[in-house]
């Protein structure tokens, strides 16, 4: 039969052929299976590291979510109460009002900066597992 011309040749085919023949038909100090492992091991860290980035962030989304949704509804109180003629009131608790929001507003950051914190946490630990067990480590 006929040598097929029109498909380009594979280029690694004559290496790889070259480099069997040169070590006797296999690769003895690769251990595949343990590459094989690393590498699954490699996949399954990803794929965690995925999905607590993926839990974290929609856990702040909803945070946010949270927080204007209650800053849209006092502010519509506010404006209501201003509607109907009663800046007096308004104004004489928004001192008080101004330093409640800002502890509420300090106590947002925090938490949301924690969902942070415990994802990059919980992520570091897995990625340094996993490097550890490429290492042979644990």
């Amino acid at each position: 039969m006929a040598k097929n011309t029109d498909t380009p040749a594979n280029p690694f085919a004559d290496w790889y052929e070259n480099v069997q023949k040169m070590v006797g038909g296999s690769f003895p100090a690769v251990d595949l299976k343990s590459l094989n492992e690393a590498g699954q091991g490699n996949m399954k860290a990803m794929g965690d590291v995925a999905k607590i980035t993926a839990t974290a962030l929609q856990d702040i989304v909803k945070q946010q979510q949270a927080i204007a949704t209650q800053a849209v509804a006092e502010w519509q109180a506010t404006a209501g109460k201003l509607a109907k003629g009663e800046a007096q009131t308004v104004l004489t608790g928004s001192l008080e009002t101004f330093r409640s929001k800002a502890e509420e507003a300090a106590k947002n950051f925090g938490d949301l900066s924690e969902i942070a914190r415990k994802a990059q946490t919980d992520i570091w630990g897995i990625l340094t597992a996993q490097f550890e067990k490429n290492l042979g480590k644990k």
